[in-house]
């Protein structure tokens, strides 16, 4: 396709100077991805770097460079053939660029975009188990992996750049896959990764504090998870639509937005006033029970279905729920969505339970790094009603550390003893960490230790756990590593805990 072609399609983009009959293969951020014929879009916010970037994009014999307006006088720029200008946000206009010249994949699938604080994960992975489970050809697109039909590709992100995600899609459309559930980051959205695709179907799940570090404000974090509402309304599929958990920290919020934004596409709600709800909650190590209510278009009643799920705690439920009425929306049978629904995997790193072989105790790892992640997690395991309820956890470092203190102040609330431990503390100092989480704690709290090395702490956990008592660790979930300084060892919770066990199996 040539560069005429692109600003027809993309009236965002203006050829600043240059060839418009030079034909283009692609366009990427990334330069060590970069190939002849391709566009390079200059990444902003990367300024020390801009120099570096542009003479190793120019010694490629890179043509063709898509920047904005702020960056016409970067030093090296002149030096493109082509130069072509974003009248709106760069990332967005590369993401349209992305998917118009990887052939508009997202127009032949059923995409379906998840977004919120928490739930992304599990709640794409119940998506794919109950497509797949009534017979539909599925992709996974998130953070533990992505998955093209049964073929597991592992990932270090949650959101892939908007380039390598279109050509993802593309594979999935070429291997003739229907269904394609992606979890989307408030970065993501944000950076324009997802911009330019034919969105089926959106849901938000909550919006609680997280990624200070890297939004402004709880405010811009909004706006970056509405821009998913956004995205599906540009959407030319028919039959879209958008569910909205309503009473959820941050519901409110988005449902406020979505009034002010006169949307036109269908926009349910879940909760107490929606067209969706739950109820009636049964909790158990065995599993979890509960009922469905969808009220009926133009009859005026509601329908319940009762349901039960291998996967435990309140958090799934609503999971649970959530991706029912999602299935429903894509036209799913009831019958077929709640057969599926008592059957689901365990999701790597959500609420994985660890028994010991008498099942006398047990131990849960779950990925909870935030907040409200931590206390839904907690809360969960003091409603099955254990003897005993100890937490494992730590805060990554290099990230939000406004969040540790209530962290601490959570799980001094819902444990009868809290380990403080590492989880990533990259380059700051552990025990730094540890003393800003510490801090939340209330004066004379004293049912608590520090134990900076994180297998330490899952065994020290482990030895005072009781009789009928839960230990929860928390903060990594399914992640098989750890990062101290700039090091990346290997490290599994999940494994961790396992042997643990064993080994006081052994010593008893």
């Amino acid at each position: 396709m040539n560069i005429s072609e692109i600003i027809k399609r993309i009236p965002e983009v203006k050829v600043r100077k240059g060839d418009t009959s030079c034909d283009i293969n692609y366009i990427w951020a990334d330069t060590r991805k970069l190939s002849s014929g391709d566009i390079f879009v200059l990444p902003e916010g990367q300024i020390e770097n801009y120099s570096k970037f542009i003479d190793i994009a120019q010694k490629l014999g890179i043509q063709t460079v898509l920047i904005s307006s702020s960056q016409l006088k970067i030093p090296g720029i002149e030096g493109f053939t082509n130069i072509l200008e974003s009248e709106g946000y760069v990332g967005d206009i590369h993401g349209k660029i992305a998917s118009l010249l990887s052939g508009n994949p997202s127009k032949k699938l059923k995409l379906v975009g998840i977004t919120g604080t928490n739930g992304k994960t599990s709640l794409t992975f119940i998506l794919f188990h109950i497509a797949t489970t009534l017979g539909k050809k599925c992709g996974l697109i998130g953070t533990v992996h992505i998955r093209i039909l049964d073929k597991i590709q592992e990932t270090g992100y949650t959101t892939p750049d908007s380039s390598s995600l279109n050509l993802i899609l593309k594979d999935m459309a070429d291997a003739g896959v229907e269904y394609v559930f992606i979890e989307m980051s408030s970065h993501g959205l944000k950076l324009g990764r997802t911009s330019g695709l034919e969105l089926q179907g959106v849901a938000f799940t909550n919006l609680t504090q997280d990624h200070l570090d890297f939004h402004s404000t709880m405010d811009d974090y909004l706006d970056s998870k509405f821009k998913l509402f956004q995205i599906l309304e540009s959407s030319s599929l028919a039959n879209k639509f958008g569910i909205v958990a309503s009473d959820v920290p941050g519901g409110d919020l988005m449902i406020s937005k979505l009034v002010q934004a006169k949307l036109k596409s269908p926009i349910y709600l879940m909760g107490n006033a929606g067209e969706f709800n739950y109820s009636h909650t049964k909790l158990s190590l065995m599993g979890s029970e509960f009922r469905l209510h969808k009220k009926e278009k133009n009859v005026p009643f509601i329908e319940v279905r009762k349901v039960k799920t291998n996967l435990l705690g309140n958090f799934n439920i609503f999971n649970v729920s959530l991706a029912a009425f999602v299935s429903f929306e894509l036209g799913f049978s009831w019958e077929k969505i709640l057969l599926a629904i008592e059957s689901i995997p365990t999701v790597p790193g959500r609420f994985q339970v660890i028994p010991t072989s008498d099942n006398s105790r047990i131990a849960v790892v779950d990925y909870a790094h935030t907040p409200d992640a931590l206390e839904n997690i907690l809360k969960s395991c003091k409603e099955i009603g254990p003897k005993q309820l100890i937490c494992v956890f730590g805060c990554g470092g290099d990230r939000d550390r406004t969040k540790r203190p209530m962290m601490a102040k959570i799980a001094e609330e819902y444990s009868d003893f809290v380990i403080l431990t590492s989880d990533n503390p990259r380059t700051e100092d552990p025990k730094s960490i540890l003393d800003e989480i510490e801090s939340g704690f209330s004066r004379g709290f004293r049912r608590y230790e520090t134990e900076a090395d994180r297998r330490t702490a899952i065994q020290k956990g482990i030895s005072m756990l009781e009789k009928d008592g839960i230990l929860v660790v928390a903060g990594k979930g399914h992640e098989t590593y750890q990062i101290i300084g700039k090091t990346k060892t290997d490290f599994n919770d999940y494994e961790e805990v396992k042997k643990a066990f064993q080994n006081w199996e052994k010593d008893r």
